[in-house]
């Protein structure tokens, strides 16, 4: 069985009921819902988990946006007996159509829901990541946006790089902050060198602006993550109306150049991770940990 065979066979499927899943599936793997969940686990769960989580993310995206510029795979829009729905999810690429392989979708689910399955260590929250991957990757040939290769190896390379991480993690364990702040400067520059396209400087931004974000997070701020579900909410929601006016507002002024990208892209990461945690302080919203108030206002 061919591939546009396989996909046939899926599309064949659509029924109202089931794309009405299908939609919601489709947003759980889009760019906006990323920039819901990956903010909630750094202001409102663990600092540390959302950092880590933060930067596999944005890595994992690096390589999918690379592979797919380079591999420049077709999608099978318009292709025989395959009804496409949703075609706006796939037009977020500067190389649309031409850019099928990877699935976004497969990669960014299973290194999302992969990696907080792993720190969870909860068997419920592993066997629920796991089916949440398989139907958010399923839709992708559902709606017939994707061949069913574009999605094994979308999968496949989330694991990857989940099983990377850790052990990268054990090395940057053992290394001091004055090689931490080296590397999240010229890490995110290299990646740029590599891969100097629209995706390349926009992912490239964001890393430097959240790498440099989080240790000066732990040095001046140091937020602590208060239990009272109102007060994480007023955090989340003033933290996500600053990072959406960086985003939106500065796109409306800068020009339209790959290096305005870039430093918008970097104040959206310098915000979520260092300056939203000042505001959150200075609002009393939360506290410093341990009440260490002075290095903030030194700092300010």
């Amino acid at each position: 069985m061919s591939q546009l065979d396989i996909l046939q066979w899926f599309t064949q499927l659509q029924h109202p009921v089931l794309t009405v899943f299908a939609r919601v599936l489709t947003f759980l793997g889009n760019e906006e819902f990323y920039f819901l969940i990956l903010p909630l686990v750094y202001w409102c769960i663990s600092k540390t988990v959302g950092f880590r989580l933060f930067y596999i993310f944005i890595l994992s995206m690096y390589v999918n946006s690379f592979l797919k510029i380079y591999f420049a795979v077709t999608r099978p829009i318009g292709a025989e007996g395959v009804n496409n729905l949703f075609v706006s999810s796939a037009e977020v690429g500067s190389h649309y159509p031409h850019d099928s392989f990877p699935s976004g979708h497969a990669q960014g689910s299973t290194t999302l829901w992969g990696f907080l399955a792993y720190q969870s260590r909860s068997s419920l929250f592993m066997i629920g990541s796991i089916v949440l991957i398989l139907l958010v990757s399923i839709s992708r040939l559902y709606t017939g946006l994707h061949w069913p290769t574009d999605i094994i190896a979308g999968i496949g390379l989330g694991i990857g790089i989940i099983i990377v991480s850790m052990f990268v993690e054990k090395f940057l364990s053992t290394i001091g902050i004055g090689v931490k702040w080296l590397l999240a400067i010229i890490v995110p520059i290299l990646l740029l060198l590599i891969f100097p396209e629209e995706e390349g400087f926009k992912f490239a931004g964001i890393l430097l602006g959240a790498g440099i974000g989080y240790l000066l997070e732990g040095k001046f701020v140091n937020m602590e993550i208060n239990r009272s579900l109102l007060r994480k909410a007023g955090a989340f929601t003033i933290g996500i109306v600053g990072m959406f006016a960086i985003q939106v507002g500065l796109k409306e002024v800068f020009p339209e150049e790959y290096i305005f990208d870039f430093i918008r892209y970097g104040l959206i990461g310098l915000w979520g991770l260092f300056l939203a945690p000042i505001v959150f302080v200075k609002l009393r919203i939360y506290e410093q940990e341990n009440n260490k108030h002075l290095p903030m206002q030194k700092m300010m």
